[in-house]
């Protein structure tokens, strides 16, 4: 998987999933990965096929992603985070934070975020699991336990538009 930017491990030609190993972090600070963390661990999916221990490749494809964000984006992920962080204090009472959280009440408090009547909470948390969304279903073994295989696809749909076409009657004039 070129988008951890990561290092096949050795004797892996065995499992049709390659496995990487995560670079260091590069665009989150120690504060904000722990938070994005937390936030991973209560917003990936779980159960049949999704149970595998990607969240450290989840965080390593965010870190990666942050770059692309525009400035403004970026500062304003950064605050959401910290918001996301001390939310519980602020808006439950309760005297915790999220990263102090255990995973099943996590997952709670952030449901609570995506079902809030505030339309800024809601984008917010979107926001968040969008970006969680996105690195965990790419991911190489989530792929491969949903049994999607890209190229297989890619072949089979080059065959199909070539036989619609009808090479002789739309040939390539060049």
């Amino acid at each position: 998987m070129a988008v951890l930017q990561g290092i096949p491990q050795q004797n892996d030609t065995a499992n049709p999933v390659r496995r990487f190993v995560a670079q260091a972090l590069r665009n989150l600070s120690p504060t904000s990965t722990s938070i994005l963390r937390a936030a991973i661990a209560g917003l990936r999916p779980r159960g049949h096929g999704f149970d595998q221990p990607i969240d450290e490749d989840v965080l390593a494809e965010i870190d990666r992603t942050i770059p692309c964000f525009p400035p403004l984006f970026r500062l304003g992920f950064w605050l959401g985070l910290r918001v996301l962080e001390w939310g519980p204090l602020v808006f439950t009472g309760r005297p915790t934070r999220l990263t102090r959280m255990g995973c099943d009440q996590a997952t709670r408090y952030l449901d609570g975020w995506l079902r809030s009547r505030s339309a800024l909470r809601r984008m917010l948390l979107f926001g968040v699991r969008t970006l969680v969304y996105l690195a965990f279903y790419q991911h190489p073994s989530v792929l491969h336990a949903m049994e999607v295989d890209w190229d297989r696809r890619m072949g089979e749909t080059i065959r199909l538009r070539a036989d619609t076409l009808d090479r002789e009657t739309h040939a390539d004039p060049r």
